[in-house]
């Protein structure tokens, strides 16, 4: 009998599947799942491998290598698990064993062992229906019960689980995880927690679990979307514009398109659910792929002003009102004492000596650099040379210490990023949070002031007023059903939608200027990142490609020294498939022998980084 496999190994040279033959002794052991060991070559290193598929026979001609061993019994990789890896790959110009990091978590022996003693088996397989692709938007309300999408989700994941079927739930971060596990009261729900904030041990047994079980409901990020569950009958995906859908490492692939993949190589339903929508939701149900199930819902009170002043008379008068009945929210941009440092001299804006990134001074005084986090403690301006600075506009710590002046005796709690409350009971205290890192509290705050608004609209990025509207929105999703909002600085047409909040509108009006402009997601950008040298190559060989744009190469500085260089390639949708085969092909090509060290952490890096989305050079 024969075993392909596929080889545990980012060498793009690896990434397709092996024939080796089983031999007599393990011919009752190799399973199609398994982990097993296989040498490569002439060498005598021993890779580890999974087994995808047992046949009879093998096209290959030649004299075939013998699995050496059996690494485990648990059939961790399933077939349909493997489809999907295999899917995910070829679309973003990556291989296997990148995706299947994602998709198998770090392997625990006790755990394991343990799972196979018990001789766990999977029962018969309920049938379910031709999936549908639908997206709403959810009452931004936090009720007595809990948020109300938490509602939403756990309603629709338990009728689903009821129904002999499995669900895939994924939401960013450890707060919603949080939010959403304490939802399911039920102890029949066997929900499957593959949240990032658990054990190494402990996440592999639930990865096990969703193996042993016929149907779970399975919570988790963005790598829970891979989850092996059988019979998988629902995907939800919540707040799918949150960056932290983005895998940061390659494949570099986003929640949303995985989950797309996997649903229609499953045909399971899938359901986007969100406070607002992102621009690429906006499109799918503009070609009609999705469908809008949005349902009517009593409208949050919002009021905007267009003041300069930081906190004008409206801010104050809902933070003075709201602590009359209960906790206030107020959503400031940045952290520390100030969201950047200038020059006292020149007023240029102090830069970071390692990356050039924007300095801040933390709550401890020290000078910090906002993209690499790196400690400027002999900072020294570029333009004048001086090394005195002063605060530009106030982050939460200096916030905290001017709304404890105006409101003697109050309890202000100041949350961050760095600080991981999850939530609070009710009482009449005034919160002071950054985007994302806003504390629930139970039965909602009673009143949210977002501060910084134009701040927040002024990022140097494509994504500045997406981001901006979906940070607002979930701040106030967060009020109670009788909450007054105010968000300061901003007027104009954007503010007026945001009050009526008209969320459709704003994603349409978004996604029509993507459209004229020509950028994401009107059109698929990738990014290619190598040495001068191979750059010059790779631009060379892509230029017979048909239909693409090409942009580039510019030199990606550091410090000063020219450390990568950069191509970016304008692409349709309908391309994907092509250039990602081309990209791949040009990698294993131009990158053998090649050898390349981040200037930053002393790394080796792969010499040539593709990125089929790249989401964060524009």
């Amino acid at each position: 009998m024969i075993a392909r496999v596929v080889i545990d190994s980012p060498l793009p040279q690896l990434d397709r599947l092996f024939d080796y033959e089983i031999p007599s002794l393990l011919e009752g052991e190799v399973a199609v799942g398994i982990r097993v060991r296989v040498q490569f070559g002439r060498s005598k290193t021993l890779h580890e491998a999974f087994v995808v598929e047992i046949k009879e026979s093998s096209d290959y001609e030649g004299t075939l290598s013998v699995i050496v061993e059996v690494v485990s019994q648990a059939r961790v990789l399933d077939p349909d698990v493997y489809a999907l890896v295999r899917a995910v790959a070829d679309r973003q110009a990556a291989t296997a064993s990148d995706v299947l990091r994602l998709a198998i978590p770090g392997r625990s022996v006790a755990v394991e062992k343990k799972w196979l003693a018990n001789g766990q088996t999977v029962n018969a397989i309920a049938k379910k229906s031709r999936g549908t692709r639908t997206t709403s938007i959810v009452a931004p309300v936090t009720t007595a019960v809990g948020p109300q999408w938490v509602n939403e989700v756990v309603s629709l994941a338990e009728q689903t689980r009821a129904a002999g079927q499995s669900v895939i739930i994924v939401v960013p971060d450890f707060r919603d995880q949080a939010a959403l596990l304490s939802g399911f009261s039920n102890e029949q729900s066997q929900v499957v927690n593959l949240s990032t904030n658990t054990t190494k041990s402990k996440r592999y047994e639930n990865f096990l679990q969703c193996i042993s079980d016929d149907a779970a409901i399975v919570v988790g990020s963005r790598s829970a979307i891979f989850a092996p569950v059988h019979n998988l009958g629902l995907i939800i995906v919540w707040d799918d514009g949150d960056p932290s859908h983005n895998e940061p490492t390659s494949p570099y692939s986003h929640t949303r398109e995985v989950a797309l993949i996997r649903q229609n190589l499953e045909d399971c339903n899938i359901k986007f659910l969100g406070h607002t929508r992102s621009t690429e939701i906006e499109r799918l149900v503009s070609l009609k792929y999705l469908v809008d199930t949005t349902s009517d819902f009593p409208l949050p009170r919002v009021a905007h002003s267009d003041s300069d002043i930081r906190v004008d008379s409206m801010a104050w008068k809902c933070i003075r009102e709201g602590l009359k009945v209960g906790p206030v929210l107020v959503q400031v941009a940045g952290k520390g004492h100030s969201n950047s440092a200038f020059c006292s001299d020149c007023d240029v804006r102090a830069e970071c000596k390692t990356c050039n990134g924007p300095l801040w001074i933390d709550g401890k005084n020290h000078i910090r650099c906002r993209w690499c986090n790196a400690v400027n403690l002999d900072h020294q301006c570029s333009s004048c040379n001086s090394r005195k600075l002063k605060h530009g506009t106030a982050g939460t710590t200096r916030t905290v210490a001017e709304f404890g002046r105006a409101f003697p005796g109050t309890q202000i709690i100041e949350a961050t990023g760095d600080m991981k409350v999850e939530s609070y009971k009710q009482g009449k205290f005034l919160v002071i949070a950054t985007p994302g890192a806003e504390p629930r509290v139970e039965g909602g705050y009673s009143a949210v002031v977002i501060l910084d608004a134009k701040r927040s609209l002024n990022r140097d990025t494509l994504r500045a007023s997406e981001d901006a509207v979906r940070q607002w929105s979930n701040a106030i999703s967060l009020g109670s059903a009788s909450c007054h909002s105010v968000l300061v600085g901003v007027t104009g047409e954007l503010a007026r939608r945001f009050s009526l909040w008209s969320q459709k509108e704003i994603a349409n009006n978004e996604l029509r200027t993507r459209q004229e402009l020509k950028f994401p997601p009107a059109i698929r950008l990738a990014s290619i990142g190598a040495s001068k040298s191979l750059i010059a190559e790779i631009v060379g060989e892509l230029s017979s490609v048909p239909n693409i744009q090409i942009l580039g190469p510019v030199p990606i500085s550091n410090q000063g020294i020219e450390t990568e260089w950069r191509v970016l390639i304008k692409y349709e949708y309908s391309q994907g498939a092509q250039l990602a085969g081309e990209l791949k092909a040009l990698s294993l090509k131009l990158s053998a022998g090649q050898h390349r060290v981040s200037a930053r952490s002393g790394r080796a890096m792969r010499p040539i980084r593709i990125k089929m989305d790249d989401v964060e050079v524009i």
